[in-house]
């Protein structure tokens, strides 16, 4: 008797274990632990996932480096342009860097603070320059990028002016079509020149192919003549060396700023913004960005928020 209640009560303690091995052998065949075969399953979504997203994103066909040559004691200007580049919508099937270039920095607050930058945005690049406008700085740029990115050059190298705020995917769609050898892009200045005059790319913002840029680094006479207003040195340089003959002016769609505040009106080089704009320039202080960004709907995705109180 008492063995049979030994029996019984193994039984009972047993069943349970048996009930759920059952339960599992139903929906686990061939496994008998429920973890590995979790996992399986996850990994198998994951891999579909990730094809999935490689399949449908279109593969990237145009690559622009952005420079943009400022001051290392412009902290505010490039705090205002990271926003407003971060912000904008991403090119289609492009890639575009914006990137800070400045002279080697002499100020000993602009050795620490300028390195704070390049710790938290890895976006600031320091040239082997004395600071200067119009003498030799745009040369320093372009002689150092060929060296800096020669692992993954670029299709084109802009120069630009930190004044200066270029519409992103506008940028894509006006280049994608051009030539990859050769190319002198931006807005032709004097813009009032008349037939046979020599003219250059303003220096709000032009961009060169790459092996432009490359040609630049290797012609050592190019050191020697440096001086002057950089746009117009550049130009000439261009010119010596029979380089940039495909030759693309952006006129009405690069122009500077001007509004109603402004003594100056419109002209061949100046008038109000437009919607099609590929860059705005003579943006010289916070209320000429304010005013650009938001006729371009900067702040579109401002959410509705008790937090704030913001009339756009």
């Amino acid at each position: 008797m008492m063995l049979a209640m030994k029996r019984l009560s193994s039984f009972v303690f047993l069943l349970p274990f048996l009930l759920l091995a059952f339960v599992y052998s139903l929906f686990f065949p061939g496994d008998f632990t429920i973890l590995p075969s979790l996992a399986r399953c996850s990994n198998v979504q994951e891999t579909t996932a990730s094809s999935i997203n490689r399949t449908e994103e279109p593969a990237v066909d145009l690559r622009v480096l952005l420079g943009v040559v400022t001051r290392a004691e412009m902290y505010e200007r490039r705090a205002l342009l990271r926003l407003a580049y971060a912000l904008q919508p991403p090119p289609e099937r492009a890639v575009i860097d914006v990137r800070f270039f400045v002279c080697s920095l002499a100020r000993e607050e602009d050795a620490v603070l300028v390195s704070l930058e390049i710790i938290a945005h890895g976006d600031v690049v320091v040239l082997n320059c004395t600071e200067n406008m119009d003498d030799g700085k745009t040369h320093s740029y372009f002689s150092a990028v060929p060296g800096l990115f020669v692992d993954a050059p670029y299709d084109y190298v802009g120069k630009v002016d930190d004044d200066s705020y270029y519409r992103l995917a506008a940028l894509a769609d006006t280049l994608r079509d051009k030539p990859r050898r050769d190319l002198y892009h931006g807005f032709l200045a004097p813009c009032h020149a008349g037939p046979g005059a020599p003219r250059f790319m303003s220096g709000m913002g032009y961009i060169v192919s790459w092996d432009v840029a490359a040609w630049v680094a290797a012609t050592e006479a190019l050191r020697r003549d440096v001086r002057g207003p950089e746009d117009e040195v550049f130009g000439r340089w261009l010119r010596s060396g029979g380089k940039g003959r495909n030759r693309y002016g952006e006129e009405t769609r690069m122009y500077d700023y001007l509004d109603g505040g402004m003594r100056e009106g419109v002209n061949c080089f100046r008038h109000a913004l437009v919607a099609d704009t590929v860059v705005v320039h003579k943006l010289k202080d916070r209320l000429k960005w304010a005013r650009t960004l938001k006729f371009f709907n900067a702040t579109q995705g401002l959410r509705p928020s008790k937090l704030y109180h913001v009339d756009l």
